[in-house]
């Protein structure tokens, strides 16, 4: 008898339970929450950026330096950039020879910047892929690029780097499709596709300075 009562009173515990539980689970409802970036860049007040680097052409970089500018502050309003100009000017500006320890430093000093930003990308040709269809009728042909991209946060006081990062993506450039019937060619134009491309790559680049949002389930 007194084994049953055990039992008996197990059981009703462990339903009691389960019931809590579902209840609980039953009323909730779903936010969603803000979460802030990994890197605030408020407290470097003013920043200084050095003209992207590249294989490319000086407008190309020019148009790198001014997307990367426009990502961050889309993600962070209220940071403020000077912009440094290209970095072999820069340096002869300054008397140096290359970006170096000493460079940031004296960078620093004539720009009143605590920090800076510094990048790079570099644009590879891809070899053309062409494919052939099975009775040689119809063939595909494309040529497509690599970009990779680097960038730096740097200290001006000691040189240390506080945040660096990378992206590379692919991207297609001409398209060639013949059939028995027709033939038709597309081609991405470098200078306005390059521009797009690099700024996609920006955006990816500097995920840690911008807001998330995440969709979670709490109790009512």
């Amino acid at each position: 008898m007194k084994k049953t009562s055990r039992y008996l009173s197990k059981t009703f515990f462990c339903l009691f339970f389960v019931s809590l539980l579902a209840f609980g689970c039953a009323h909730t409802r779903t936010v969603v929450i803000e979460i802030p970036p990994r890197i605030d860049l408020q407290p470097y007040q003013t920043i200084g950026i050095v003209g992207f680097t590249s294989n490319s052409t000086e407008k190309l970089n020019q148009i790198a330096t001014q997307k990367f500018m426009g990502v961050i502050q889309g993600a962070q309003p209220q940071v403020r950039f000077l912009e440094l100009g290209p970095e072999d000017q820069l340096v002869k500006k300054l008397g140096r020879e290359r970006m170096d320890l000493e460079t940031i430093r004296a960078i620093g000093k004539k720009y009143n910047v605590s920090s800076i930003f510094t990048g790079a990308y570099e644009i590879t040709n891809l070899s053309p892929q062409v494919s052939f269809g099975k009775d040689l009728s119809s063939m595909d042909a494309s040529m497509a690029v690599v970009i990779s991209m680097v960038s730096k946060h740097l200290d001006t006081g000691t040189g240390v780097t506080i945040w660096t990062n990378s992206r590379q993506g692919h991207w297609k450039t001409a398209a060639v499709h013949r059939n028995s019937e027709d033939i038709s060619f597309s081609l991405a134009f470098p200078e306005d596709q390059y521009g797009q491309d690099i700024e996609e790559l920006a955006y990816a680049l500097t995920d840690n300075f911008r807001h998330h949002f995440d969709r979670r389930r709490v109790p009512e």
